[in-house]
């Protein structure tokens, strides 16, 4: 039990500097310290579910589904998505919705681990992570079916802004209950 909690607060540790970087990424959206951040979160995010897999199986599965995302990454580049091509959209909907996954995989293996530990509130702000994130997902996903359509066009542009504060929330969310979430798994020794 001890080391299946270092292990998932290394994980966690790893997994919350990732999503840093991928926000400070996001935030950019240009230039090759974008592509950089990027891609050193990709690759740490897949290490750090590497290190948490041996302790709950969802982060094994976390951990297979994050190559698939980088896989199906690959493809929606090289499948025009500058040129938003139906197969692009698709590629990227399906890509939304492993990201979704994922971080419900993570948050709902962090929260058993946190509950066996006896920290349940905080493995309840985990759930309400993946929720969120949820709802931010779906309405991502509405939103490139509407850009679509010329005419709701304009009405998705103005929508967008606010489910991107909402995503903006939700991942500043997901960054505390990582941060909480390691520093109790691995403890004030373990740092």
């Amino acid at each position: 039990m001890y080391d299946d909690n270092l292990l998932a607060g290394r994980g966690l540790r790893l997994m919350f500097v990732s999503q840093l970087l991928a926000l400070i990424g996001g935030l950019m959206r240009e230039g090759i310290l974008f592509g950089i951040l990027n891609l050193v979160a990709v690759i740490m995010g897949i290490g750090a579910l590497n290190v948490a897999s041996p302790s709950h199986p969802y982060f094994s599965r976390a951990f297979w589904l994050n190559i698939v995302r980088l896989v199906l990454t690959g493809l929606t580049i090289f499948s025009g998505a500058y040129e938003l091509t139906g197969l692009a959209i698709v590629f990227s909907m399906v890509g939304l919705a492993l990201d979704a996954y994922i971080v419900y995989l993570v948050c709902t293996a962090a929260g058993q681990i946190l509950i066996l530990n006896g920290y349940a509130t905080l493995a309840a702000k985990g759930a309400t992570v993946w929720k969120v994130n949820l709802f931010c997902t779906i309405a991502l996903a509405c939103f490139m079916v509407m850009a679509l359509e010329p005419i709701l066009l304009i009405l998705a542009g103005v929508l967008v802004i606010g489910t991107a504060i909402a995503t903006l929330v939700g991942s500043i969310l997901y960054l505390k209950f990582l941060s909480n979430a390691y520093h109790i798994l691995l403890g004030a020794e373990n740092f």
